[in-house]
């Protein structure tokens, strides 16, 4: 057998050992709040496990509508017909986790709920064409995609969709804040380099080698200190839960 012949075969008896091994790792379930650094993570994510893993991937996201993530409810509905995967993305509230017939390990990057809400602003802003201050004023956008967001995400009930999570009262904060700490692993978007490597320390991965930071987009410093203000009141829940997460990744949680 030639040289080549022989480290051919080697290659490909390792490629199909790690892929037995990957398949034997616990499933994760990425609950993707928008602008946490979601995108970036996945995306290592497909580098650690082969894109054929993490569902939806960039190559499955070509071929669905818009190019969106399926809803929670697809997700449920269609969950048999699933390909194969070990990590499960989405735009889906963390109360999924209970709905899915399969136990994953539920995973949640957090933000500082302003600079969260700013990139938010920046990324409809491009998307609709409109100010950032005209959507501010739009009491229906501001009430649906940002006031108490990331508390709405970690503490509504029953629900698999961000958008059926409704309001956010001080029951839901309670809920979050359970929800929380029960969580397999909580990162947070300032710390992200940080975050990752914990990661890898809990799950036995490699991400932190793939580190990027993609789609980020927030507005500049002189509209923080123009916005911020009216935005606080909006996220005095999320404000909460994030120092809850940040008091807890401080003292080595994660």
């Amino acid at each position: 057998m030639s040289r080549l012949r022989r480290w051919l075969k080697q290659r490909h008896v390792w490629a199909v050992d790690r892929l037995a091994t990957l398949r034997r790792r616990d499933r994760i379930l990425l609950v993707h709040i928008p602008k946490t650094a979601g995108t970036s993570l996945r995306r290592m994510l497909q580098q650690e496990y082969g894109a054929r893993l993490v569902y939806p991937g960039d190559a499955h996201l070509e071929r669905l509508p818009h190019g969106w993530y399926p809803t929670g409810k697809d997700l449920l509905r269609g969950f048999g017909s699933l390909p194969p995967h070990n990590v499960l993305v989405g735009h889906v509230a963390a109360s999924i986790a209970d709905l899915l017939p399969k136990p994953y390990r539920a995973i949640v990057f957090l933000r500082d709920p302003v600079q969260r809400s700013l990139s938010l602003l920046a990324h409809w802003s491009r998307v609709l064409r409109v100010p950032i201050p005209d959507l501010v004023d739009d009491h229906d956008f501001m009430a649906t995609r940002v006031q108490d967001f990331q508390t709405r995400a970690l503490g509504a009930e029953g629900v698999a969709d961000l958008g059926d999570t409704g309001t956010a009262d001080d029951h839901t904060l309670t809920r979050a804040m359970q929800r929380l700490d029960s969580l397999d692993f909580v990162g947070l978007t300032e710390r992200f380099e940080e975050s990752c490597r914990r990661f890898d320390d809990r799950f036995a991965t490699r991400i932190s080698r793939f580190i990027c930071r993609e789609n980020v987009l927030r507005p500049e410093g002189h509209e923080l200190l123009e916005l911020a203000p009216r935005i606080e009141p909006l996220v005095e829940r999320d404000r909460m839960l994030y120092d809850r997460a940040a008091a807890r990744f401080t003292v080595g949680g994660g």
